[in-house]
């Protein structure tokens, strides 16, 4: 199975990554004349590599050309736009759940003149994110694994995936790098899930794969799955410019990021979603 030799890749990325951050670590401390957090150095030099990796194999695992991987043209601007307003008013609907139960309050963080930079930028980085993620996991993965496997197997892998990837994005690291630090770092990268404290946030986060799993079976393309991805994180990083959350109740409000995923919150955000977007199963 191709979508075996793509697993393949990602791996000897990953052992590429623990190779050489730290002497790209290094290499940006002496040019820049500063130290950077090693973390973030090793999150580029992954993302870096695994973007050339990807290109370079791409005839060969069969990726999909822009149309199969879900770049369809016809209905596209509907479709973003009605995914992006279902993950908007989802959203809506789990912080005014937030707001009742007294965990949420209005707070203007910074200036209007920054709140208006930052909220740009949320945007920006809330495109970015929606569509790179989407093209990745509900595109070039799920096909694969589509072709391997069936629609079955392929959605629960693909949302596996996605979920377990999220958990364990935020590390910490610090102290001097070595050249061990990549390996420390990789071997490090999946102790989160251990915890139990991240289970109702991989439940939150599963719930949200599915949602973008069957938004992009049941529309035949991406554009709506984008959509809804972008609508709820411009709903996270601008929506926090305006409002403070609170970190308790926990069962509500969630813990980690993105916020409100692992609490109730954040489920009823997905379920209002899903109602919104989901296009209706013909009888």
């Amino acid at each position: 199975m191709r979508t075996l030799g793509l697993l393949g890749l990602v791996v000897g990325i990953l052992v590429l990554t623990a190779v050489a951050s730290p002497w790209v670590a290094w290499g940006l401390a002496r040019v820049a004349g500063g130290e950077f957090s090693f973390p973030r150095v090793y999150d580029r030099v992954f993302e870096v590599l695994l973007v050339v990796g990807v290109a370079a194999a791409w005839r060969r695992l069969d990726l999909g050309t822009a149309s199969e991987i879900g770049f369809r043209r016809q209905g596209w601007g509907r479709a973003f736009g009605r995914g992006i307003g279902a993950g908007l008013l989802g959203l809506a609907a789990g912080f005014a759940a937030c707001a009742l139960a007294g965990a949420l309050v209005p707070a203007l963080r910074f200036s209007p003149a920054k709140t208006v930079w930052k909220g740009l930028l949320g945007l920006g980085a809330a495109g970015a994110i929606g569509v790179s993620e989407e093209v990745l996991f509900r595109g070039v993965l799920l096909r694969r694994l589509r072709h391997d496997a069936g629609d079955v197997l392929a959605v629960a892998v693909t949302t596996a995936v996605y979920a377990a990837l999220h958990a364990v994005r935020t590390r910490g690291g610090s102290g001097p790098v070595h050249l061990g630090s990549g390996v420390t770092q990789t071997l490090g990268i999946f102790a989160p899930l251990a915890a139990g404290a991240v289970l109702p946030q991989l439940a939150g986060l599963v719930l949200l794969g599915l949602l973008l799993a069957l938004a992009r079976l049941r529309s035949g393309a991406l554009w709506l799955s984008i959509g809804i991805h972008t609508g709820f994180v411009a709903g996270f990083r601008v929506g926090r410019l305006f409002v403070d959350l609170a970190a308790t109740p926990a069962w509500l409000v969630g813990s980690g990021w993105p916020p409100l995923v692992g609490g109730a919150a954040g489920w009823l955000a997905v379920a209002v979603a899903a109602r919104a977007a989901l296009p209706r199963a013909r009888a």
